[in-house]
């Protein structure tokens, strides 16, 4: 049944709810209080500054925007009423281990009424000193560690100054949201009102902060970032547990680019292994290229644009051959890359590079303009920047000072071919300037290529790389137009790209626009490219096992290196010894293998490396070849691992790893609600003791939990489980374990399921279920847990690793008890999500999730049951 309840994260409750706890309160219940916003639009004129309610404010000179914050400078979020500034300040203090303070409630504490009845008694002038009063204490007693909401009614007076003063020391955040989002929030109002409030508001808004977030509103109907209808049904079907999730992960996405990580960072960080590099690291990626406009408007399947990405490009054109974005006038500019940049977000995991877009014909005052615009893209908090190296030098060096963590790419676009091409000192002139003014890449780019420019280009990296030692800001060079094509195929970092489907820019003249999409290669074309000319070469990868004929794997991978444009295979393989394994592994185009029981843990001594996840876990399931001897010798991370993926050539080593982990961990961070972040006296069960509970107790140690719990009915087993990792914990084996938490993590054996829960500890929050469905004689474990060990007040996650058949005695058990806060995940969630880690490590690139998924309910049938029980643990 399809749900079209909106929700949102605005929905005010107080923060014991939404924390779940009565006993962990930081701040008192907050009054039911309205901001005075109507007074706004009595205030001002449509295009003028506003003016705060029931006062007066000067707008100051613009000064020069900070973005360099302690890592304790307390977060404060500003905007108008509905934009969800409430749920977004528990989210933000959750994460941080940091105090809630809302001015609304602050302002009651301190005078025993709201803001509106102490003006009403005591009249606008002394409730304007109270108020002033009242924020600077507040400011300058929570400058630290703390995450501070405040009211658009907090601006009145000389509220503004205050806090445009406090952001020259702490950010300071605009918060912005579509407009349906809001109406839905404050009901009483029409969207043209609420539109007018907005623009309003705006200016001084943004002039009082460093930092802009929309928060996009959730429609339980919509699908998320790479979920089919299945995934989404599950989700309304959690009802409004996890209605924050991805606000959430967006949000401190933005946090971790404003102060930098956190104490609880680890269970919110993505663990797979393209994650954990910078994508300008790699070879050959590509950033696929979006309009603003198109986004917005959704004239574009942003699932299928990303198939073969590697990064998404946000283009922002002031050019009107181009589609003028600045012709909406700044604020309504602003909002627009504001909303653009978070749909993006909300529908990606790819890093954002944004670029403004130059024309030679620019004015002096576009040339303002785009400078303008591009200082607001930085407080966006993108993982990337272009910036235009033929802006003036004051702006250069101002920008610069302005993009925070946001890797910049100083760019050169020459209108027309220079002096000597690509092989002249002219290049080498632009890469020393970017490099001096501190560009984390370089961007040269020039029209009309050439067959021979091919090999210039080659030719100029070579020297920057002589030069500098390999230590330089990378260089990104290719020739523009459809004769430029080819050089765009071959160069290494970062190319642009059209999405599948080319959108021409309606309002640029038919085939004249010379960065115009039209003139792009597409990411499969890229790639099949690079695999006609022999840079990458076909490769077969298989799954390897006692009986793996039933396995949904290939179907998995097969689909998505066709849609790549990857001429690769992936076969099952099904033997009852490793007999065929050792042949297999060392043919010359062998890619990869995936490992099923039996041979998790016989394939370890067969290793030459292994992972550190591998190693801790003491068991594998992905196997990857190593033909490089200069990778081999100094394989300190998985950089060099990727960059020789795709080629064929005799095997010099096997590398081991574990992506079980990972998938398992994936399947927990979806399912655990804000209301049950991870924190200190977070408490985990798993049950089993084989080698896929091996996996989950690592990756609940990964995700920062140290109370953990496994229960198997062969006692001795889960002792020995929890004894492997308990050494490890004591003598620092768990790469993944953070320092801090080393001293308190434990791994505890509980002695059967049918044990009271130990006293004094919390009931789990995360449960996972590597129970096979079978005995060994075939008959059915109809496993459940005792209902007092799912007590939890917030619920949990419980995942339920076997698949065949799909519904189990214990997701029987937790579907009874979803309206009380507990999230199922089942095999078929945790099956592609370890297959994602998998495809990554096989081939170097991000894996096509959506599709990916697509193809597991098109082939998954029950008609597998016997198969899939070998991959579960035996009791």
């Amino acid at each position: 049944m399809s749900i079209m309840t909106t929700v949102h994260a605005g929905v005010k409750r107080s923060y014991q709810d939404m924390r779940g706890s009565s006993t962990e309160r930081l701040v008192s219940p907050r009054p039911n209080t309205k901001e005075p916003l109507q007074q706004i639009l009595r205030s001002r004129e449509s295009s003028a500054t506003p003016t705060p309610p029931n006062g007066t404010i000067t707008p100051s000179p613009p000064s020069p925007r900070k973005v360099a914050f302690g890592p304790d400078a307390s977060i404060l979020l500003i905007g108008v009423r509905g934009v969800g500034k409430s749920s977004l300040g528990f989210l933000a203090a959750s994460a941080y281990n940091r105090r809630l303070v809302e001015s609304d409630r602050a302002f009651t504490e301190a005078t025993g009424t709201n803001r509106t009845a102490y003006r009403q008694l005591q009249g606008s002038a002394e409730y304007q000193r109270k108020h002033c009063e009242g924020l600077k204490r507040l400011l300058e007693s929570n400058s630290r560690n703390s995450v501070i909401v405040c009211s658009f009614a907090d601006l009145e007076s000389d509220g503004a100054r205050l806090i445009r003063d406090w952001a020259q020391s702490h950010p300071v955040i605009y918060v912005t949201r579509d407009v349906p989002g809001i109406q839905d929030y404050i009901k009483v109002w029409s969207e043209e009102r609420i539109q007018d409030v907005i623009r309003a508001s705006e200016a001084l808004l943004r002039d009082c902060s460093n930092y802009d977030f929309f928060n996009v509103s959730e429609t339980m109907d919509s699908l998320s970032p790479n979920e089919g209808p299945r995934q989404a049904s599950s989700r309304a079907s959690n009802g409004p547990f996890l209605t924050l999730k991805r606000t959430e992960h967006d949000f401190l996405k933005l946090l971790r680019n404003i102060i930098g990580d956190h104490d609880r960072g680890r269970s919110h960080q993505s663990a797979y292994p393209l994650s954990q590099m910078s994508v300008d690291k790699l070879e050959f990626t590509s950033s696929v290229t979006l309009s603003a406009e198109d986004v917005v408007s959704k004239r574009i399947d942003l699932d299928e644009a990303q198939i073969g990405a590697d990064a998404v490009l946000l283009k922002i054109s002031t050019s009107p051959r181009h589609g003028d974005t600045w012709r909406l006038g700044k604020h309504s500019c602003f909002n627009l890359v504001n909303e653009a940049f978070a749909v993006i977000r909300r529908s990606s995991i790819l890093p954002i590079v944004i670029e403004v877009t130059r024309d030679e014909r620019d004015s002096r005052q576009k040339q303002l303009s785009r400078a303008e615009l591009l200082e607001y893209c930085l407080r966006l908090g993108p993982e990337y920047c272009t910036l235009d190296l033929q802006f003036e030098q004051s702006q250069l060096r101002h920008l610069l000072a302005s993009k925070g963590r946001t890797h910049v790419i100083g760019e050169y676009a020459a209108a027309a071919r220079m002096h000597d091409g690509w092989s002249g000192q002219a290049c080498m002139d632009i890469y020393e300037k970017a490099q001096n003014l501190g560009c984390d890449l370089v961007k040269i780019t020039m029209p009309n290529g050439t067959l021979a420019d091919n090999f210039a280009i080659q030719a100029l990296q070579q020297r920057v790389q002589t030069l500098h030692g390999g230590k330089g800001p990378r260089l990104i060079a290719y020739c523009t137009g459809r004769h430029g094509r080819t050089s765009m195929c071959f160069n290494n970092t970062l190319t642009p790209v059209a999405p599948p489907e080319r959108i021409p820019d309606p309002k640029s003249p038919d085939g004249d626009h010379s960065e115009g999409i039209l003139q792009l290669v597409t990411a499969k074309e890229r790639s099949e490219a690079l695999f006609a000319s022999f840079v990458h070469e076909p490769m077969h990868f298989l799954i390897y096992g006692a009986n793996v004929s039933f396995s949904l794997s290939p179907a998995m991978h097969n689909a998505a290196y066709q849609a790549m444009g990857m001429p690769h295979s992936y076969r099952t393989h099904s033997a009852s010894t490793l007999e065929d394994f050792v042949t297999l592994v060392r043919e010359h185009d062998f890619g990869g293998a995936a490992i099923v029981q039996p041979f998790k843990t016989k394939t370890l001594p067969m290793m030459d490396l292994l992972s550190p996840h591998a190693k801790a876990i003491g068991a594998l399931n992905t196997v990857i070849p190593l033909r490089d001897e200069t990778v081999i010798a100094s394989i300190t991370s998985e950089v060099g691992i990727f960059r020789e993926r795709n080629r064929t050539g005799p095997v010099k080593a096997l590398y081991g790893d574990n992506t079980d982990w990972i998938g398992i961990r994936a399947c927990i961070r979806r399912g655990l609600s804000p209301a049950n972040t991870v924190r200190p006296q977070t408490t985990g069960l798993v049950c089993g003791a084989g080698g896929m509970a091996r996996a989950a107790i690592y990756s609940m140690i990964s995700l920062g939990v140290q109370n953990i719990f496994v229960c198997n009915r062969t006692t001795g087993n889960a002792e020995e489980l929890a004894k492997h990792y308990n050494q490890l914990i004591r003598t620092n084996g768990i790469a993944e374990l953070s320092p801090t938490n080393a001293a308190n993590t434990t791994v505890t054996a509980l002695e059967s399921f049918h044990s009271d829960w130990p006293p004094n500890m919390r009931h789990p929050t995360m449960i996972v279920s590597t129970i096979p469905t079978q005995t060994l004689d075939g008959m059915p474990t109809n496993f459940t847990l005792r209902k007092d060990w799912l007590s939890s007040r917030t619920g949990g996650v419980v995942v339920e690793l076997a698949y065949m058949p799909i519904v189990t005695a214990l997701v029987t058990q937790v579907q009874q008890i979803q309206s009380k806060g507990w999230i199922l995940m089942d095999g078929l969630d945790m099956l592609p999500e370890q297959a994602f880690a998998q495809f990554e490590l096989f081939t170097g690139r991000r894996a096509p999730r959506k599709l990916m998924r697509d193809e597991i309910f098109k082939h998954y049938s029950e008609e597998f049951v016997v198969g899939a029980a070998l991959n579960t643990d035996s009791p």
